[in-house]
């Protein structure tokens, strides 16, 4: 499928790397793996990829660095954040221009939708 949408997920917790990926591909995305910012920034730099789903904390390069690496180099890519800490999702999306920002745990629901809505599919 040539018109497959493809996101990157990058979060450090192999479990919900794993979770979000087999979620993704089930509901017929492509998906990008990266387990840290470094490894997100170097993805974002080299591939193509319609969203990007990411942690705020991360080891080496943290979200919010990710998200202004990725304001950069592809600009207008829409970004949905995950946060299970501090600041509320509110201020992290003003504060980042972000699209959305879900605390964890999220339903995949909410997330398929937030994601159908932003790639223009639903």
């Amino acid at each position: 499928m040539d018109n497959q949408k493809k996101i990157m997920v990058v979060d450090d917790n192999e479990h919900i790397r794993l979770l979000l990926k087999s979620l993704l591909e089930s509901n017929g995305y492509e998906v990008i793996l990266a387990e840290d910012g470094l490894e997100g920034m170097e993805k974002l730099r080299n591939e193509t990829m319609d969203l990007i789903l990411l942690d705020i904390r991360l080891p080496y390069v943290s979200g919010i660095g990710l998200i202004k690496i990725a304001k950069e180099h592809k600009p207008g890519i829409p970004i949905i954040c995950m946060t299970g800490y501090g600041a509320s999702p509110e201020t992290i999306a003003q504060e980042e221009c972000v699209e959305m920002v879900f605390s964890k745990p999220f339903s995949n629901q909410e997330l398929l939708e937030a994601i159908r809505k932003l790639l223009g599919s639903g």
